[in-house]
């Protein structure tokens, strides 16, 4: 991960320097135009609809047209707080949408969920455990497996900053596991669900359960298995269930 461009922030201080147009410096909740997080390039730079417009005009930032953009330099921690304003921008027919969305995926969650413990008893099982080399999830009794299921990894409620961060953008969990997830981030782009497509923004546990709901449903996952964490939850999506041989 790219963390060698040093930025002194006077309210987190010592960080690293990312870059947004002053546009969104000034009103970071509208849309952002950014490249998506990746391993390389964590806080990508980030401009407004605003100034995109200038940017088709020539397909590039170039002589004609960069003495439009404006740039602000901030640190990370500032870019990922303003980022996670922008969930805040969406159209009111698409909060309806939403609120369909969410209802709908919940209710489909709930049952898979009430016949994978009919059928498999997770609840019932002394311990379970993780593996992100294997994406399995095991269910065990006295150091005997009972059920394994496959799992991707949909993200992560923190606790401690109050948070929901989508696996697609945590660089700290293995590539295989959080491959499909990114069908979840698509979905969102194409119905403008921005909860779906900002990496990090401002949750409780009931919204992790939410997205965790509507990703399920997406990856036609048979349910969604939550797991404590030194410092919050992590989601995961179960692909495939079954007894252990």
């Amino acid at each position: 991960m790219t963390t060698d461009n040093p930025f002194q922030c006077t309210e987190h201080g010592k960080a690293n320097a990312a870059y947004i147009c002053e546009h969104l410096a000034m009103n970071p909740e509208q849309q952002w135009y950014c490249d998506y997080p990746s391993e390389d390039n964590p806080w990508p730079d980030a401009w407004c609809e605003l100034c995109d417009t200038e940017f088709q005009k020539e397909g590039e930032w170039n002589e004609k047209n960069d003495n439009f953009l404006k740039i602000k330099m901030i640190c990370n921690h500032c870019y990922e707080l303003f980022h996670a304003k922008s969930i805040e921008c969406i159209k009111e027919g698409v909060i309806e949408s939403w609120a369909q969305m969410v209802s709908e995926c919940h209710q489909q969650l709930c049952t898979r969920q009430e016949l994978l413990d009919g059928q498999f008893g997770l609840s019932k099982h002394k311990r379970w455990d993780y593996d992100q080399q294997t994406g399995l999830l095991t269910f065990s009794n006295n150091g005997v497996p009972a059920v394994i299921s496959n799992i991707e990894m949909i993200g992560s409620i923190s606790t401690a900053s109050d948070t929901w961060l989508w696996s697609w953008a945590n660089f700290h969990i293995l590539p295989d596991v959080r491959a499909q997830i990114v069908a979840a981030r698509e979905f969102g782009e194409k119905k403008g669900f921005p909860r779906l497509t900002v990496p990090k923004w401002q949750a409780d546990e009931i919204d992790g359960w939410e997205v965790s709901a509507i990703a399920a449903c997406i990856l036609d996952a048979k349910g969604v298995y939550r797991v404590p964490t030194e410092k919050g939850f992590l989601f995961m999506a179960m692909t495939d269930i079954r007894f252990a041989t």
